[in-house]
């Protein structure tokens, strides 16, 4: 807080979100001497320093003006609902899911919970692909 970083934690992971650019290397610095004073170890690669004007994601979640899902990962999941309207669920079922219903259900709650303007949309297309009216 002292230099203007705020700090949030999902489970293993550290977040520290603030504007103080040149005292990113301090608060790396810091962080790891205390994550080893605790008797933990940095993940290297999970070690990342997002600046302004770059998508900045969090878990999965972009977090940059307003929480989100990677635009990729909406996408890809609008076009197996319009493809499986299309040509049929099992069409898409290309993970091999046991319950492929379940999973895109999920996949669509997952979407509409992080971000709720994508709801109404998502929810038609799975009734679509779903041959609900």
């Amino acid at each position: 807080a002292r230099r203007g970083y705020s700090y949030t934690r999902y489970a293993d992971d550290l977040t520290f979100s603030g504007d103080g650019h040149d005292g990113v290397a301090l608060l790396l610095r810091g962080v790891r001497t205390v994550v080893e004073e605790e008797g933990f170890r940095e993940h290297p690669t999970k070690t990342r320093v997002m600046r302004a004007g770059r998508r900045q994601e969090v878990t999965g979640v972009v977090v940059n003006a307003k929480t989100s899902v990677a635009r990729d990962e909406v996408r890809a999941l609008r076009a197996i609902l319009h493809n499986a309207a299309k040509h049929g669920l099992a069409s898409q079922n290309r993970g091999d899911h046991p319950n492929f219903e379940a999973h895109l259900r999920g996949r669509v709650a997952y979407v509409t919970m992080v971000d709720p303007t994508r709801a109404a949309a998502l929810r038609e297309q799975l009734a679509r692909a779903f041959g609900e009216r």
